[in-house]
Parts: structure tokens; C-alpha cells; sequence
């Protein structure tokens, strides 16, 4: 078929916002219990609910947790373990109360309140304990005048609360040994987060089930440790990064070994409570999620024969939430050019892999879908930077061989987040209609090792910008993009790289800050308590101002838009709206768009589809590039100031 010739950035799109925002769901924390699986599911078409699902036996599938139920924890306000299932039992943190209910669903009777404690008290990190008949969580009780995180037990009878472990800022990973006289946990204080180094406890309990005594087994303030997993009561799993890579160790009657070393991580960030790359299969055997900078597989590790291999399956993306299922394991996997589905791998020699649940069905030709390509360059420091590069892709349009394309640059969360080649509807909204796009692994994201993630300690805002400029200059000299057309975008940390990047360099000729950072000093004093003393260990306090994009307005002369959700507790609204007046008095010209009922992240399929739109017309004004099937009546609803183009 002949290709119709239009400029870069001009063409139509099979890729609509609607498609791209509402036409899938998405699934996370995977369980499994008496043969079923378990797993949560995110639909945006419900206004961001999140429910429980099951997979039975028979190949079924049931919603167990109907509507008004929203199974989401606020702990930490990024949440995540937000239930559990014991024996046909389903235990689940409701979001608008922030209780705990329980839901047999042998019997199939309504759902009863085990807590009501109020939305002062969160639960999340939900662990049964049925010999004595109780449930461990991490609490996180919100008073007037301070936060104060502990583990507990409660009693499944009649919610009766017992401290296991209080002293420490934050705490996670509650796991009950085989034997049920022992459990691990997790445990650290600010102004560390939990990838800058924890301490991992065994606790001895006693009938009642009260903690008798403890000991640390491994972590420390420089030693980030994950995922305790019990093998017997003298032996134990975990994730450590002690030698400098996420890799996999063993507790094993009092002493602490590594059961192999590589120069690749097992582990990822601990931002949401149940994120899990290991899973035991039986007392010698597991499975483990290995990712490095070729980029993930799955690997079958023998502890008697301390002996492991990888299983193949770098054919996927990513991999998470991997978990022991129908005498093999079942997992999360995502595509390069298809939506991520429940996988499962039951013989783990032949690794034939059966799809059970997928998150929708991607309506696009093959053709038209812009597979990602990972990159590496040197940033201005001589030192090597990862990308993901997406060329411009339509199956009916092309442009003369003379042009270049317009280029967006985006930059990920955390700023510890990662990221890789999964299909994005983001990504090809852009790439469809004639983009470029470069997604940056700036120094501080996780999958390359701790040094690489340390490349960020004191330098937010300078190395993270540099990384990103130095990606376009890569893909310029390669003639890949325009540079005079380069757009950047990013939410939370990355939006403030977003700010930052158009605040101190003249590489970037429009952005977009989703729910990002203006003013260092506010946020240190108004944030959640998880993230209460993080800027402490990325810029040194004398410096926040410096650093702070507010405070420089002079140098700004880039037009932005703005989004933000007005219940983000995160990076407050104040942060955007104080960013957009300052700029809008400035005469630069910008937009905002604030959405009731939106948190730290969008979960709305309106807010989303409203957010996908409103940014492309944004950036082909300012750029000058014509638009023919988006409309422009999608910034008719934000506060729109100074226009220009």
C-alpha cells in the first residue's frame, strides 16, 4: 500500500485518547489460594475503582468484590497489598474508609467490617495468621499532630489490635514462618527510604502471639532488603543489595549467604507494598524475576545445587508479580507491541506459557505500532545514560526523507522508577501521529545497580536534567529528531526534571508537569511522611531553593501545561497552581488543568483522555505543527493564559 506523504507530527492516528485511556484495564498483585488465583483489577471507566478478581479452577472468572467496594490501602498514600485470601476467605482494605473487611466467599454472605477505626487509621500488608486466629498488617495511624507507622496483629473475631513492633518510621513485609513460631518483617526510619537501606528482623512470638524477642539478619542504613520469604524455621530468603546489585541471599541457621552473585538486579523499589520479584516453588527450588540492561527474563534457581538458569522468557518486557500456580508459576507480562496479560508457565522445562486473562484488545495493525528500541549514550560526564527510543510510525503515512521529526522527551517518576519497552498507549499516541520519542533512564532510576542509582544523591535536578539533554543531542546528531521541535514531559519527580529542564536549559521549547515539583522548600514542608525527609539525600538542604524552578522564573520563557489532581496528598495542589500563577504574571504562556477526585497518578478515564489530548494540541501550537483530528476545543476547559501561538 502506498503511504500518504505528510510532514512529522501531522499525520492521523488510529490512536484515539478514548482507545488509549478507557478501552483496557489494568491487573496487579496476584494470589494464590485452594487452587484459584487471585488479582486485583483497575478500571477506569469506574471512575479509577479498583476490585478483586478470581480466577477458579475451571477457568471461571468472578468478580468478588462488587461496587461500592474500592480495594485500594492509603498507606504511605501510594498503598499497594491492599488484601489477602486464606482459605476461600478474602480480606481487603476498602479505600473511602481505609477498613478492613472480610468476605467468605464459601458461603457467599456479604462482606462484614472487621475494623472501623475511622480514615485516621490505614492498614496495608495484609498477612492471616490462622493458628492464632489473627491478621498482621503495617498500621499507619494518622493523629493530629504526627504519623505513627507500627506492625500489628488483629483479631479476626472481633478486630482487637495487638503491637507487634513499634519505634520505627515505617515497616513491611510481615511474613509468618512455616511453623508459625517465627515471622520476618521489615523495618526502617527516615530520612531513608526503603531502597537506601532497611534492616530485616526475624521475631520469635509467643503463644498469644506477641513478639518475644528479635534479631536483625541482614540491611542496615547502606543495605536495601526485600522480599523475606520463608523456606523453614531456620531458613530464609531475601533480596539484598548489599554487593550492589538487587540479588538473592539465604538466612540459614544464623548465617548469611549469597546464593549467587550477579551483576543484575532481583529486586525493584519498595514505592507500593507487595511488589514481588521472587517466589519459592518448594524447600530447594524458586523462580526469581532478573532484570538488567538487556532487559528482563525469569530464572529457575536450586538451592541444594545452588544452581540457576534462566528460563527464556526475555520474549516479555516486563515480568511481575510472579507467584506459585498449578505446579508452575503464574505472572504478569508485558509486550512490545501488545497489552500486558496473566501468564502462566506450568511445566517450567518446556516453559510453554498459557495466557489466562488479558487487560483488552489492542485495535491497531501491527503496523502501526512503534516497537521500542533500547539505547545507550554518554551524558556530559563521560558516563553511560539507558533510553528507550521510539521512532515515528503509521501504517498509512510517511514523510519526505528531508524531514525530521518533532521529538518528546520523557522522564519517569521516583525519580527511582524505571523505564522499558512496554507497549505504551502513551507513547504510541505520540508516535502514530509522526513523534519521536526518547523515554530516559536518567542516573537514579533502579535496574542497573546501586552506583547507577546513586548517580541522583545530591544532584537532583542537574544530573537528571543533563541525562535527558544529552539524550537529544544523541538522537539529533543521529538525524533522528528535530531540535527545534523537542518537547518533555513527566509526572511527579519527573515533572520537576520536566521544570527543571526547561528552567535551566534552552534545549526544550515546551513541557508538560504532571503533578510536578516547583518549590523544594514548600514540598519538604508539606509532603506525606514517606517522603518527608527524601529530598534530604537528593539535594542538600541550602540548596532547595537553588534548585527550586519558582525561584528562577527568569529564566523561563518556555510555554507549559500543568495537570494535578486536587486530592494529592504527594505533591500538594499548591505546588502546580503556584508554578501556573507565577508564570501566567510572567506572560509565558501556559495552561492547568486541576481534577476533582484525582489523587497522585490519574485513575479516571475522563481525566486521562481530557490530560492525552489537551497536552498534543499544547505542544503542536507551540511547535507550530497542524493538527487535523484532534480538537481544539480540548483546552477549552483549562485555565488557559497568555497564548501565544
Amino acid at each position: 500500500m502506498t503511504k500518504t506523504v505528510w510532514p512529522y507530527g501531522t499525520w492521523h492516528s488510529k490512536v484515539n485518547a478514548k482507545m488509549a485511556t478507557s478501552s483496557h484495564v489494568s491487573h496487579s498483585e496476584l494470589m494464590e489460594d485452594s487452587g484459584n488465583l487471585y488479582y486485583l483489577e483497575l478500571r477506569p471507566n469506574e471512575g479509577g475503582r479498583t476490585t478483586i478478581m478470581r480466577r477458579s479452577i475451571d477457568g471461571s472468572i468472578r468478580e468478588v468484590t462488587h461496587s461500592p467496594f474500592n480495594v485500594r490501602s492509603m498507606v504511605h498514600e501510594y498503598g499497594g497489598a491492599a488484601y489477602t485470601v486464606h482459605n476461600d476467605t478474602v480480606y481487603f482494605v476498602n479505600k473511602d474508609d481505609q477498613d478492613i473487611y472480610v468476605l467468605d466467599l464459601q458461603t457467599e454472605s456479604p462482606a462484614t467490617r472487621l475494623t472501623n477505626s475511622g480514615k485516621a487509621i490505614r492498614y496495608a500488608n495484609l498477612v492471616v495468621d490462622l493458628v492464632r486466629q489473627r491478621i498482621a498488617c503495617v498500621r499507619e495511624s494518622h493523629g493530629k499532630k504526627e504519623v505513627v507507622n507500627e506492625l500489628v496483629t488483629l483479631d479476626l473475631t472481633n478486630g482487637n489490635e495487638l503491637i507487634l513492633h513499634s519505634g520505627h518510621d515505617f515497616y513491611a513485609s510481615p511474613q509468618f514462618c512455616p511453623c508459625q513460631g517465627k515471622m520476618a518483617f521489615l523495618g526502617w526510619d527516615l530520612p531513608n527510604m526503603p531502597w537506601d537501606g532497611c534492616k530485616l528482623y526475624i521475631a520469635d512470638l509467643s503463644r498469644g502471639g506477641d513478639i518475644a524477642q528479635t534479631v536483625v539478619v541482614a540491611g542496615g542504613k547502606e543495605e536495601s532488603v526485600l522480599q523475606p520469604c520463608w523456606i523453614s524455621k531456620d531458613e530464609l530468603l531475601f533480596v539484598s543489595d548489599r554487593n550492589g546489585f538487587w540479588n538473592i541471599y539465604r538466612w540459614i541457621n544464623g548465617k548469611t549467604e549469597v546464593v549467587f552473585e550477579d551483576k543484575a538486579e532481583y529486586g525493584f523499589p519498595l514505592w507500593v507494598f507487595h511488589m514481588r520479584s521472587l517466589v519459592l516453588l518448594d524447600k530447594q527450588t524458586f523462580v526469581a524475576v532478573r532484570i538488567d540492561e538487556q532487559g528482563v527474563d525469569l530464572v529457575f534457581g536450586d538451592l541444594a545445587q545452588k544452581t540457576w538458569r534462566r528460563l527464556g522468557t526475555s520474549n516479555y518486557t516486563s515480568i511481575s508479580s510472579p507467584v506459585a500456580f498449578n505446579k508452575g508459576i503464574a505472572f504478569i507480562a508485558s509486550f512490545a507491541d501488545a497489552l500486558p496479560s496473566i501468564v502462566t508457565v506450568a511445566d517450567l522445562h518446556t516453559i510453554h506459557c498459557e495466557t489466562l486473562v488479558c487487560s483488552g484488545e489492542l485495535a491497531l495493525p501491527q503496523e502501526t505500532i512503534s516497537i521500542g528500541h533500547q539505547i545507550c549514550y554518554e551524558n556530559d560526564q563521560g558516563q553511560v545514560v539507558h533510553a528507550n527510543y521510539y521512532a515515528p510510525k503509521n501504517d498509512e503515512f510517511t514523510a519526505l526523507d528531508s524531514d525530521l521529526p518533532p521529538l518528546v522527551v520523557m522522564s519517569h517518576g521516583g525519580p527511582t522508577g524505571q523505564s522499558n519497552v512496554s507497549f505504551s498507549f502513551k507513547v504510541q499516541y505520540f508516535t502514530s501521529r509522526g513523534w519521536a520519542v526518547l523515554d530516559v533512564n536518567y542516573g537514579g532510576s533502579t535496574g542497573y545497580g546501586r552506583e547507577y542509582r546513586n548517580r541522583l544523591i545530591g544532584k537532583w535536578g542537574i544530573v537528571d536534567v543533563a541525562d535527558c539533554v544529552a539524550g537529544v543531542q544523541h538522537l539529533v546528531e543521529l538525524g533522528l529528531a528535530d531540535e527545534n521541535r523537542v518537547a518533555i514531559r513527566g509526572g511527579s519527580a519527573g515533572g520537576y526534571t520536566t521544570l527543571r529542564a526547561l528552567n535551566t536549559t534552552n534545549v526544550f521549547k515546551v513541557g508538560a508537569s504532571y503533578y510536578g515539583i516547583g518549590d523544594m522548600r514548600a514540598l519538604a514542608e508539606d509532603t506525606h511522611k514517606f517522603e518527608s525527609e527524601y529530598l534530604s539525600n537528593l539535594i542538600p538542604p541550602e540548596l532547595l531553593d537553588e534548585r527550586s524552578p519558582i525561584n528562577s522564573l527568569e529564566n523561563f520563557d518556555s510555554p507549559v501545561i500543568f495537570y494535578q489532581g486536587q486530592e494529592d496528598a504527594v505533591v500538594p495542589p499548591n505546588q502546580t497552581q503556584s508554578m501556573y500563577d507565577a508564570l501566567a504574571k510572567r506572560g509565558i504562556t501556559t495552561a492547568m488543568f486541576l481534577f476533582e477526585g484525582e489523587g497522585h497518578g490519574f485513575r479516571r478515564a475522563e481525566s486521562n483522555q481530557i490530560a492525552l489530548e489537551s497536552e498534543l494540541t499544547f505542544f503542536s501550537r507551540v511547535l507550530q505543527i497542524e493538527l487535523h483530528e484532534v480538537s481544539p476545543h480540548c483546552l477549552d476547559s483549562a485555565n488557559l493564559q497568555n497564548p501565544t501561538w
